[in-house]
């Protein structure tokens, strides 16, 4: 049963990550047809905001559910959430760029032929 936890919580950090990209190449692929520059700053952007907003949802629940059975007793765990937080809304746009300038020059090969 421990296993299928891991697991559980593997899947769910994972797709933290994964669903904020997958909304900014949405927005990209919806918007480039009013702009490209514009695409490509939302879906650079968007990525990131939704990490920030999401991922404390999931990384301070373990922190209030320790807290509620008595195993915490300091602000640390909840500080080393929200470093984890921080540290993942700057992979978010580390890994949301290299995206984003694909598709950008994918699009503009895209125009030009």
């Amino acid at each position: 049963m421990d296993s299928l936890i891991i697991v559980w919580r593997l899947l769910l950090l994972i797709s933290t990550f994964a669903f904020p990209q997958l909304i900014g190449l949405m927005l990209y692929f919806k918007l480039v047809r009013r702009s490209k520059w514009l695409a490509f700053a939302v879906g650079f952007l968007v990525p990131a905001i939704v990490f920030f907003f999401l991922a404390p949802l999931f990384f301070f629940a373990g922190v209030r559910e320790a807290q509620a059975n008595g195993q915490v007793n300091c602000g640390m765990p909840a500080m080393g959430a929200a470093l984890l937080v921080f540290a993942g809304t700057a992979i978010e746009l580390v890994v949301s760029l290299p995206i984003q300038c694909y598709l950008f020059s994918r699009h503009r090969k895209s125009l030009v032929s």
